[in-house]
Protein backbone atom coordinates (compact mmCIF):
# COMPACT_ATOMS: atom_id res chain seq x y z
CA UNK A 1 0.00 0.00 0.00
CA UNK A 2 2.56 2.54 1.12
CA UNK A 3 4.81 1.83 -2.09
CA UNK A 4 1.55 2.09 -4.27
CA UNK A 5 0.71 5.45 -2.44
CA UNK A 6 4.70 6.77 -2.83
CA UNK A 7 4.21 5.96 -6.86
CA UNK A 8 0.67 7.83 -6.83
CA UNK A 9 2.49 10.77 -5.56
CA UNK A 10 5.43 10.50 -7.49
CA UNK A 11 3.43 10.52 -11.30
CA UNK A 12 1.14 13.21 -9.48
CA UNK A 13 4.28 15.33 -8.79
CA UNK A 14 5.48 14.60 -12.40
CA UNK A 15 2.29 15.31 -13.77
CA UNK A 16 2.52 18.67 -12.07
CA UNK A 17 5.83 19.28 -13.00
CA UNK A 18 5.40 18.62 -17.15
CA UNK A 19 2.33 20.97 -16.91
CA UNK A 20 4.52 24.09 -15.12
CA UNK A 21 7.05 23.27 -18.39
CA UNK A 22 4.89 23.45 -20.93
CA UNK A 23 2.63 26.32 -19.51
CA UNK A 24 6.32 28.34 -19.04
CA UNK A 25 7.23 27.14 -22.49
CA UNK A 26 3.50 28.95 -24.03
CA UNK A 27 4.65 31.71 -21.71
CA UNK A 28 8.07 32.36 -23.12
CA UNK A 29 6.82 34.05 -26.23
CA UNK A 30 5.38 36.71 -24.13
CA UNK A 31 8.57 36.76 -21.44
CA UNK A 32 10.47 37.67 -24.43
CA UNK A 33 8.10 40.24 -25.91
CA UNK A 34 7.67 41.85 -22.57
CA UNK A 35 11.71 42.19 -22.43
CA UNK A 36 11.23 43.67 -25.70
CA UNK A 37 8.37 45.98 -25.12
CA UNK A 38 8.50 46.37 -21.17
CA UNK A 39 4.95 44.65 -21.11
CA UNK A 40 3.88 41.10 -21.00
CA UNK A 41 1.64 38.94 -22.87
CA UNK A 42 -1.33 38.37 -20.16
CA UNK A 43 -2.89 35.74 -22.44
CA UNK A 44 -1.51 32.36 -23.82
CA UNK A 45 -1.98 31.21 -27.08
CA UNK A 46 -4.04 28.69 -26.31
CA UNK A 47 -7.09 28.20 -23.89
CA UNK A 48 -5.65 25.79 -20.62
CA UNK A 49 -7.98 23.35 -18.53
CA UNK A 50 -6.66 24.02 -15.47
CA UNK A 51 -9.26 22.47 -13.07
CA UNK A 52 -11.25 19.70 -14.45
CA UNK A 53 -13.70 17.93 -11.81
CA UNK A 54 -16.97 15.66 -12.30
CA UNK A 55 -18.26 15.89 -15.45
CA UNK A 56 -16.73 18.40 -18.21
CA UNK A 57 -17.17 18.04 -21.69
CA UNK A 58 -15.28 20.16 -24.38
CA UNK A 59 -16.25 19.96 -28.13
CA UNK A 60 -13.21 21.26 -30.78
CA UNK A 61 -14.19 24.42 -33.53
CA UNK A 62 -13.10 20.85 -36.34
CA UNK A 63 -15.81 18.51 -34.62
CA UNK A 64 -19.21 18.02 -34.12
CA UNK A 65 -18.94 15.84 -30.99
CA UNK A 66 -18.51 16.35 -27.37
CA UNK A 67 -15.36 14.37 -25.70
CA UNK A 68 -14.22 14.07 -22.60
CA UNK A 69 -12.57 17.27 -21.11
CA UNK A 70 -8.86 16.36 -20.06
CA UNK A 71 -7.00 18.69 -17.42
CA UNK A 72 -3.71 20.44 -18.19
CA UNK A 73 -4.36 20.06 -21.35
CA UNK A 74 -4.75 22.83 -24.09
CA UNK A 75 -7.56 23.51 -26.76
CA UNK A 76 -7.72 25.51 -29.58
CA UNK A 77 -9.33 28.70 -29.65
CA UNK A 78 -13.46 27.95 -30.62
CA UNK A 79 -13.31 25.15 -28.57
CA UNK A 80 -16.71 25.07 -26.92
CA UNK A 81 -16.70 23.55 -22.68
CA UNK A 82 -19.63 22.43 -20.74
CA UNK A 83 -20.28 20.98 -17.12
CA UNK A 84 -23.09 19.06 -15.52
CA UNK A 85 -23.90 17.76 -12.38
CA UNK A 86 -21.10 18.01 -10.13
CA UNK A 87 -18.81 19.47 -12.42
CA UNK A 88 -16.12 22.03 -12.17
CA UNK A 89 -13.92 23.79 -14.84
CA UNK A 90 -11.86 26.36 -14.59
CA UNK A 91 -10.31 27.31 -17.93
CA UNK A 92 -7.18 29.50 -17.86
CA UNK A 93 -6.58 32.09 -21.01
CA UNK A 94 -3.15 33.47 -18.90
CA UNK A 95 -1.43 32.74 -15.86
CA UNK A 96 -3.78 35.80 -13.89
CA UNK A 97 -7.00 35.33 -16.58
CA UNK A 98 -9.24 32.91 -15.57
CA UNK A 99 -13.08 31.57 -16.16
CA UNK A 100 -15.04 29.09 -14.13
CA UNK A 101 -18.37 27.39 -14.72
CA UNK A 102 -19.78 24.47 -12.23
CA UNK A 103 -22.73 22.27 -12.54
CA UNK A 104 -25.00 23.08 -15.97
CA UNK A 105 -23.09 25.91 -17.72
CA UNK A 106 -21.48 26.50 -20.66
CA UNK A 107 -19.26 28.81 -22.80
CA UNK A 108 -17.31 28.92 -26.15
CA UNK A 109 -14.07 31.16 -27.23
CA UNK A 110 -14.22 32.85 -30.69
CA UNK A 111 -12.22 31.07 -33.37
CA UNK A 112 -9.32 33.06 -34.04
CA UNK A 113 -6.00 32.71 -35.45
CA UNK A 114 -2.91 32.13 -32.75
CA UNK A 115 -1.24 35.25 -32.40
CA UNK A 116 -4.29 37.71 -31.93
CA UNK A 117 -3.87 39.76 -28.98
CA UNK A 118 -7.75 39.95 -27.99
CA UNK A 119 -10.18 37.36 -25.96
CA UNK A 120 -13.68 36.89 -26.59
CA UNK A 121 -15.44 34.25 -24.74
CA UNK A 122 -19.18 33.03 -25.80
CA UNK A 123 -21.98 32.88 -23.22
CA UNK A 124 -23.69 29.67 -22.66
CA UNK A 125 -26.53 28.70 -20.04
CA UNK A 126 -25.37 28.62 -16.73
CA UNK A 127 -23.29 30.96 -14.43
CA UNK A 128 -19.69 32.45 -15.50
CA UNK A 129 -16.90 34.15 -13.87
CA UNK A 130 -14.08 35.72 -14.84
CA UNK A 131 -10.93 36.68 -12.57
CA UNK A 132 -8.55 39.00 -15.45
CA UNK A 133 -6.11 41.26 -14.20
CA UNK A 134 -7.02 44.16 -12.62
CA UNK A 135 -5.31 46.36 -15.02
CA UNK A 136 -6.02 44.44 -18.05
CA UNK A 137 -5.98 47.12 -20.93
CA UNK A 138 -8.96 47.89 -22.59
CA UNK A 139 -10.08 45.96 -26.14
CA UNK A 140 -8.48 42.90 -24.43
CA UNK A 141 -11.17 40.76 -23.54
CA UNK A 142 -14.71 40.35 -24.55
CA UNK A 143 -17.82 38.82 -23.68
CA UNK A 144 -20.95 38.39 -26.44
CA UNK A 145 -24.34 36.95 -26.73
CA UNK A 146 -26.77 37.48 -29.03
CA UNK A 147 -28.36 40.68 -27.78
CA UNK A 148 -25.06 42.63 -26.37
CA UNK A 149 -21.29 42.60 -26.18
CA UNK A 150 -19.36 43.54 -22.82
CA UNK A 151 -16.19 45.14 -23.55
CA UNK A 152 -13.02 46.37 -21.68
CA UNK A 153 -13.14 44.03 -18.60
CA UNK A 154 -11.00 44.42 -15.77
CA UNK A 155 -11.12 42.80 -12.46
CA UNK A 156 -14.03 39.73 -11.69
CA UNK A 157 -17.33 40.16 -13.06
CA UNK A 158 -20.24 37.19 -13.08
CA UNK A 159 -22.95 36.67 -16.00
CA UNK A 160 -25.62 34.96 -15.99
CA UNK A 161 -27.46 33.69 -19.20
CA UNK A 162 -30.66 31.81 -19.25
CA UNK A 163 -33.26 30.44 -22.26
CA UNK A 164 -36.37 31.81 -20.59
CA UNK A 165 -38.49 30.13 -23.91
CA UNK A 166 -39.63 33.54 -24.99
CA UNK A 167 -36.11 34.93 -24.83
CA UNK A 168 -33.25 35.25 -23.39
CA UNK A 169 -31.98 36.73 -19.82
CA UNK A 170 -28.81 37.52 -18.86
CA UNK A 171 -27.48 39.27 -15.67
CA UNK A 172 -24.02 41.13 -15.78
CA UNK A 173 -22.22 42.22 -12.53
CA UNK A 174 -18.86 43.74 -12.22
CA UNK A 175 -17.49 42.23 -8.90
CA UNK A 176 -14.57 44.49 -8.37
CA UNK A 177 -12.57 46.38 -11.09
CA UNK A 178 -14.94 48.22 -14.36
CA UNK A 179 -16.81 47.18 -18.06
CA UNK A 180 -18.87 48.65 -20.30
CA UNK A 181 -21.43 47.42 -22.07
CA UNK A 182 -23.23 47.72 -25.53
CA UNK A 183 -25.84 46.61 -27.52
CA UNK A 184 -27.90 48.16 -30.23
CA UNK A 185 -29.64 51.02 -29.04
CA UNK A 186 -28.17 51.57 -25.84
CA UNK A 187 -24.65 51.71 -24.24
CA UNK A 188 -23.21 51.53 -20.99
CA UNK A 189 -19.72 53.36 -20.99
CA UNK A 190 -18.80 52.16 -17.55
CA UNK A 191 -19.89 50.02 -14.50
CA UNK A 192 -18.05 49.34 -11.51
CA UNK A 193 -17.70 46.91 -8.55
CA UNK A 194 -21.23 46.06 -7.56
CA UNK A 195 -23.43 47.52 -10.65
CA UNK A 196 -25.44 44.92 -12.10
CA UNK A 197 -27.84 44.68 -14.77
CA UNK A 198 -30.24 42.35 -16.02
CA UNK A 199 -31.27 42.07 -19.82
CA UNK A 200 -33.90 40.25 -21.52
CA UNK A 201 -34.24 40.02 -25.24
CA UNK A 202 -36.65 38.47 -27.53
CA UNK A 203 -35.18 35.70 -29.64
CA UNK A 204 -35.84 38.00 -32.94
CA UNK A 205 -34.02 40.68 -31.22
CA UNK A 206 -36.54 43.32 -31.82
CA UNK A 207 -37.44 43.50 -28.07
CA UNK A 208 -34.66 44.68 -25.10
CA UNK A 209 -35.55 45.26 -21.92
CA UNK A 210 -32.93 45.95 -18.99
CA UNK A 211 -33.58 46.39 -15.35
CA UNK A 212 -31.19 48.18 -12.96
CA UNK A 213 -30.51 45.29 -10.00
CA UNK A 214 -28.00 47.07 -8.08
CA UNK A 215 -25.78 50.15 -8.21
CA UNK A 216 -26.23 53.20 -10.26
CA UNK A 217 -24.81 53.88 -13.62
CA UNK A 218 -25.59 55.84 -16.94
CA UNK A 219 -27.37 53.83 -20.05
CA UNK A 220 -26.86 56.08 -23.16
CA UNK A 221 -29.90 55.63 -25.56
CA UNK A 222 -30.02 56.07 -29.05
CA UNK A 223 -32.50 59.04 -30.26
CA UNK A 224 -31.91 58.64 -33.72
CA UNK A 225 -30.95 61.56 -35.86
CA UNK A 226 -32.07 65.09 -36.06
CA UNK A 227 -31.64 68.13 -38.20
CA UNK A 228 -30.07 71.53 -36.86
CA UNK A 229 -29.14 74.64 -38.49
CA UNK A 230 -26.41 76.73 -38.04
CA UNK A 231 -24.45 79.48 -39.34
CA UNK A 232 -21.22 78.11 -41.50
CA UNK A 233 -17.57 80.42 -41.16
CA UNK A 234 -19.40 82.33 -43.82
CA UNK A 235 -22.17 83.15 -42.32
CA UNK A 236 -24.03 81.38 -44.27
CA UNK A 237 -27.25 79.20 -42.53
CA UNK A 238 -26.84 75.86 -43.79
CA UNK A 239 -28.59 72.40 -42.36
CA UNK A 240 -26.75 69.03 -40.82
CA UNK A 241 -27.96 65.77 -39.30
CA UNK A 242 -26.62 64.62 -36.14
CA UNK A 243 -26.68 61.89 -33.73
CA UNK A 244 -28.98 62.76 -30.53
CA UNK A 245 -28.88 60.50 -27.12
CA UNK A 246 -30.54 60.17 -24.06
CA UNK A 247 -28.59 59.94 -20.63
CA UNK A 248 -30.36 57.57 -18.03
CA UNK A 249 -29.29 55.92 -14.73
CA UNK A 250 -30.30 53.18 -14.23
CA UNK A 251 -30.49 52.75 -10.23
CA UNK A 252 -32.21 49.64 -8.66
CA UNK A 253 -35.98 49.13 -9.86
CA UNK A 254 -36.10 51.07 -12.59
CA UNK A 255 -36.13 50.13 -16.26
CA UNK A 256 -35.61 50.92 -19.83
CA UNK A 257 -37.55 49.20 -22.81
CA UNK A 258 -36.81 49.04 -26.70
CA UNK A 259 -38.99 47.86 -29.29
CA UNK A 260 -37.85 47.61 -32.73
CA UNK A 261 -39.65 47.01 -35.90
CA UNK A 262 -38.57 46.09 -39.71
CA UNK A 263 -41.40 48.04 -41.55
CA UNK A 264 -43.03 45.81 -44.72
CA UNK A 265 -41.35 48.95 -47.03
CA UNK A 266 -37.99 50.15 -46.82
CA UNK A 267 -35.25 48.87 -44.65
CA UNK A 268 -34.55 51.22 -41.89
CA UNK A 269 -35.79 50.34 -38.77
CA UNK A 270 -38.47 51.64 -36.39
CA UNK A 271 -37.62 51.98 -32.84
CA UNK A 272 -39.33 52.86 -29.52
CA UNK A 273 -37.59 53.26 -26.30
CA UNK A 274 -39.15 54.21 -22.92
CA UNK A 275 -37.66 54.55 -19.64
CA UNK A 276 -39.60 53.85 -16.25
CA UNK A 277 -38.82 55.06 -12.70
CA UNK A 278 -38.95 53.31 -8.95
CA UNK A 279 -42.63 53.53 -9.15
CA UNK A 280 -43.43 52.32 -12.93
CA UNK A 281 -43.75 56.07 -14.19
CA UNK A 282 -43.10 56.44 -17.63
CA UNK A 283 -40.25 59.36 -17.92
CA UNK A 284 -39.36 59.15 -20.95
CA UNK A 285 -40.87 57.94 -24.46
CA UNK A 286 -40.05 58.90 -27.87
CA UNK A 287 -39.55 57.10 -31.63
CA UNK A 288 -37.71 57.22 -34.13
CA UNK A 289 -36.43 55.70 -37.84
CA UNK A 290 -32.85 55.04 -37.87
CA UNK A 291 -31.13 57.70 -39.99
CA UNK A 292 -34.46 59.54 -40.99
CA UNK A 293 -34.32 62.62 -39.52
CA UNK A 294 -37.61 63.56 -40.47
CA UNK A 295 -39.16 60.67 -38.90
CA UNK A 296 -38.32 61.62 -35.05
CA UNK A 297 -40.86 62.17 -32.52
CA UNK A 298 -38.52 63.56 -29.81
CA UNK A 299 -40.16 63.65 -26.63
CA UNK A 300 -44.02 62.15 -26.11
CA UNK A 301 -43.79 61.65 -22.28
CA UNK A 302 -47.24 63.52 -20.63
CA UNK A 303 -45.81 65.69 -17.61
CA UNK A 304 -46.31 63.81 -14.55
CA UNK A 305 -49.31 63.67 -11.86
CA UNK A 306 -47.32 66.39 -9.63
CA UNK A 307 -46.06 68.40 -12.74
CA UNK A 308 -49.51 68.22 -13.70
CA UNK A 309 -50.81 69.22 -10.12
CA UNK A 310 -48.52 72.05 -10.20
CA UNK A 311 -49.33 73.49 -13.40
CA UNK A 312 -52.76 73.69 -12.69
CA UNK A 313 -51.80 76.04 -9.27
CA UNK A 314 -49.68 78.31 -10.88
CA UNK A 315 -52.86 78.48 -13.45
CA UNK A 316 -55.17 79.38 -11.02
CA UNK A 317 -52.98 81.35 -9.19
CA UNK A 318 -52.12 83.66 -12.59
CA UNK A 319 -56.15 83.94 -13.13
CA UNK A 320 -56.73 85.06 -9.22
CA UNK A 321 -54.22 87.48 -9.77
CA UNK A 322 -55.39 88.87 -13.11
CA UNK A 323 -58.96 88.82 -11.78
CA UNK A 324 -57.94 91.10 -8.34
CA UNK A 325 -56.06 93.28 -11.07
CA UNK A 326 -58.91 93.85 -12.88
CA UNK A 327 -61.51 94.25 -9.99
CA UNK A 328 -58.66 96.77 -8.86
CA UNK A 329 -58.75 98.96 -12.03
CA UNK A 330 -62.73 98.60 -12.27
CA UNK A 331 -62.78 100.47 -8.61
CA UNK A 332 -60.36 103.46 -9.60
CA UNK A 333 -62.32 104.01 -12.77
CA UNK A 334 -65.64 104.11 -10.64
CA UNK A 335 -63.80 106.50 -8.13
CA UNK A 336 -62.13 108.83 -10.90
CA UNK A 337 -66.00 109.03 -12.66
CA UNK A 338 -67.44 110.16 -9.40
CA UNK A 339 -64.51 112.71 -8.93
CA UNK A 340 -65.21 114.14 -12.04
CA UNK A 341 -69.30 114.33 -11.42
CA UNK A 342 -68.90 116.19 -8.12
CA UNK A 343 -66.33 118.59 -10.04
CA UNK A 344 -68.81 119.20 -12.86
CA UNK A 345 -71.77 119.91 -10.08
CA UNK A 346 -69.58 122.30 -8.40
Amino acid sequence: MNMKKIVAFSLAALAMTAYSEVEEQLLEPAAKAAKQDGEADPFTPLPLCRVVQGTVEVKKPSSTEWQAAEEGKFYPLGSAYRTSGQGHLVVAFGPDCIATISGDASFSTRNQKIGEKARTVVLGNGVLKLELIDNLKDGLFFVTSPGFVVKNLAGSSLFTYTNKGDGDEATVKCVTGSLSLEGRHFKIAQMHAADEVQIRSSHDLLNTFLYGKSGDYVVELDQGVKEISEFNDEGVMVKKVEKSSLKWNLSPETKIRIGRMVPSIGERMSVVVMTFDVSGEMKNHYAFAEGRAEVNTGELVAASKEEQEALAKRAAEAAQSTASGDGASQSDGEAAQESSSDSAEE
